[in-house]
């Protein structure tokens, strides 16, 4: 799903990486998804056989795509001072491990340098399907910061004596 203009997914999500490396003349393989056309062009960027020569177009596309997501980071960063930044998803696994440093350089770059300092950024580790998984442990985080109890339901109120005399009214 590509964002808006302006929003970083627009910029740095894996339809926009491969939209921007298609448009400059990168070739993901025909009737490719989008996770097996991104490996392609991280294949091609950063090919397995030393005497192959990496894709200019892609280790472009890549660089541009980390400033993004460091500015994005940066900005984060800047309004909301987290402890830590997690990289995710499948296209985050994916890309991760090839330039994360490069985003985090970024992200120290142009943030201020206080917060910057104070927050780390990583891999998370749940996997391609960290979302799923975060919003499953929502109800069982709720549960366990109330003690592992269910919720006290204050006790029922007696309807007021007009209310019932109008309801016996109504049924019969």
């Amino acid at each position: 799903m590509r964002g808006e203009e302006g929003c970083l997914e627009a910029y740095a999500g894996a339809e926009a990486l491969l939209e921007r490396w298609r448009e400059a003349g990168g070739v993901p393989p025909a009737g490719a998804d989008e996770e097996t056309a991104l490996t392609a062009m991280l294949a091609a960027a950063y090919p397995a056989d030393p005497d192959t020569e990496p894709d200019a177009t892609a280790l472009a596309v890549l660089a541009e795509t980390a400033e993004y997501l460091g500015a994005g980071f940066a900005d984060l960063i800047n309004l909301f001072q987290p402890e830590r930044i997690l990289v995710g998803g499948w296209a985050g696994l994916q890309l991760g491990p090839r330039f994360l440093e490069t985003v985090s350089g970024y992200a120290r770059a142009y943030a201020l340098h206080y917060p910057a300092s104070r927050t780390g950024i990583g891999l998370g580790t749940l996997g391609p399907e960290a979302v799923t998984v975060g919003a499953a442990l929502l109800p069982l985080v709720d549960f366990f910061a109330q003690g592992g109890r269910r919720p006290e339901r204050a006790p029922a109120v007696p309807a007021p004596a007009w209310q019932s005399a109008l309801q016996d009214r109504v049924s019969t």
